[in-house]
């Protein structure tokens, strides 16, 4: 199976469930379905619950608590994404809290149910064996790539990350239907912040911005730009 190289982004999980979750996605008789709001909290910091996700649509993030009692943003999960399986088998405490930052659809799990299934779909255990694998080593640089991102980056790794194609094939312009607020939940960035960074990015000719949607014209200069300012 193919494995996607590890970077130490908020990503990094997200990436790692698309190449595994597939045989979770395909068993839609397992589980059942929850439908979240934006703002809905999934599962606070040190809460024990014995479920984990499924995230089939929708946009998620965990926060851990610093001790000045302010939040650090540590992933961002989007649609593929399996997240809470280490905590509800091992029946601990949830190490963070995780909240909907869009509208979302999930399936949720028993780790004693879906372990019944396992005889059966020997796949869905190894998928969960490989992800936890990856998501202890990714850890520390994970923690270290979210810290040092600079706001523009983070911003346009989002944006590109997240954008949806064109509605028609006469245009190749890419959209990212998120208000500034959604936008600063997924980045751990303040409004200001993001409007600000926005602002510079549409006065480049990058992007353009309209109430609830940002445009992004060409992807590919965006991606330069990125790469190529400090």
């Amino acid at each position: 199976m193919k494995r996607t190289p590890p970077t130490p982004s908020a990503y990094a999980s997200w990436d790692a469930s698309q190449t595994l979750s597939a045989p979770w996605i395909a068993a839609t008789h397992l589980g059942g379905f929850v439908t979240l709001e934006a703002g809905d909290t999934i599962a606070r910091e040190g809460e024990r619950h014995d479920y984990f996700y499924l995230l089939r649509s929708g946009f998620v993030h965990s926060t851990i608590q610093r001790s000045n009692g302010s939040e650090f943003l540590l992933e961002i999960f989007g649609p593929g994404a399996i997240f809470g399986e280490g905590p509800a088998f091992a029946d601990s405490p949830r190490p963070t809290t995780t909240r909907a930052v869009a509208p979302a659809m999930l399936s949720r799990y028993r780790p004693a149910d879906v372990a019944q299934q396992f005889s059966k779909l020997p796949e869905l255990a190894t998928s969960l064996i490989q992800l936890l694998g990856f998501k202890n080593h990714m850890i520390v640089a994970k923690l270290a790539g979210v810290a040092s991102a600079a706001p523009k980056e983070r911003v346009i790794d989002l944006l590109l990350r997240v954008a949806r194609p064109p509605s028609t094939q006469a245009s190749n312009q890419l959209t990212v239907d998120l208000t500034h607020e959604q936008i600063g939940a997924m980045t751990a960035l303040s409004r200001v912040t993001v409007t600000r960074t926005l602002n510079a990015l549409a006065g480049q000719g990058l992007i353009e911005t309209r109430a609830r949607q940002v445009t992004i014209s060409d992807a590919p200069a965006l991606r330069c730009f990125r790469d190529a300012t400090p």
